[in-house]
């Protein structure tokens, strides 16, 4: 008898056993199934990602007409606009145009925050050591404004003892840096470009430090309020810019910018902002 209950234990031990390993094995192959579906899952999501329009997303101060503004719908247009849609649809990828203030864009940048600046960027020999830049896409050159019944200011030394107004961390305004190291006089440093324009409208400026691109968009909008100088400060013409590291998407850009050159698309963009081409005669810093 005790050796029947020997066996029958063991038996019982046996089948125990048998039976754990099995809920073990359903377990584990319920486990792999389980993580081949969320692979499966995970690779589906990733081909779709893949398969969708890739998004260039654009850096732009969009206080800046003619070259980036908001219009009455609030949609964001302007020249700088058009050339980033187009070299945006060149690539086959889709434009985002991200808002940022001018003085923290080219740190927004480095922050990875968008991909490109196209957004008025002079191509000034600090920039191009620090960052990615395209060749010059359009002309440009630091101006001075003045109202239009001014017949003191000619040349940069007769803002002598005046009122300048100047967007703050600009070229225009590093350029009101230097010449204040020799020639004195009041200057005034505003957020965004519209600002020092309506300041002078109502008298507060005798004059504003500003892209020819923006002057002549405000001296055409209201000739009777402003009108350029013949003084000019520096030679600046604006190109795309990208983070140091990122010249496979510069080198793309830049393709893509030469072709619109060469099939005409930039001077159509010009003549339907400037009502002339200013791109056709792009010269480059020295």
């Amino acid at each position: 008898m005790k050796r029947v209950l020997i066996c029958l234990s063991a038996l019982l031990i046996i089948a125990f056993a048998v039976t754990a390993c099995g809920a073990a094995a359903g377990d584990n192959a319920a486990s792999s199934k389980t993580a081949s579906e969320s692979s499966a899952a995970a690779g589906s999501a990733a081909g779709s990602t893949t398969a969708e329009q890739q998004v260039l997303k654009v850096g732009v101060d969009d206080t800046y007409p003619p070259m980036e503004f908001k219009d009455e719908s609030n949609k964001t247009v302007g020249f700088d606009i058009d050339v980033a849609t187009e070299v945006a649809k060149r690539l086959n990828m889709k434009p985002e145009f991200v808002s940022n203030d001018w003085a923290g864009i080219f740190l927004a940048l480095e922050s990875n925050k968008f991909d490109a600046i196209i957004s008025s960027v002079s191509r000034n020999e600090e920039r191009m050591a620090k960052y990615a830049m395209s060749t010059p896409y359009i002309a440009n050159a630091q101006v001075i404004v003045v109202p239009a019944d001014d017949t003191t200011i000619k040349e940069p030394k007769d803002l002598a003892g005046k009122k300048v107004g100047v967007q703050i961390g600009t070229t225009a305004d590093e350029s009101c840096a230097e010449y204040l190291k020799t020639t004195k006089f009041e200057l005034t440093q505003y957020d965004q470009v519209i600002q020092p324009f309506s300041d002078m409208k109502v008298g507060r400026l005798d004059a504003i430090v500003v892209d020819e691109v923006v002057a002549r968009y405000y001296v055409k909008k209201d000739p009777s309020s402003y009108k350029v100088s013949s003084a000019r400060l520096t030679n600046e013409p604006i190109g795309m810019c990208f983070a140091k590291n990122n010249t496979e998407l510069r080198d793309k850009a830049q393709k893509a910018l030469e072709d619109m050159f060469a099939d005409g698309t930039m001077k159509k963009i010009s003549e339907n902002w400037f009502g002339e081409d200013l791109t056709g005669n792009v010269k480059d810093i020295k």
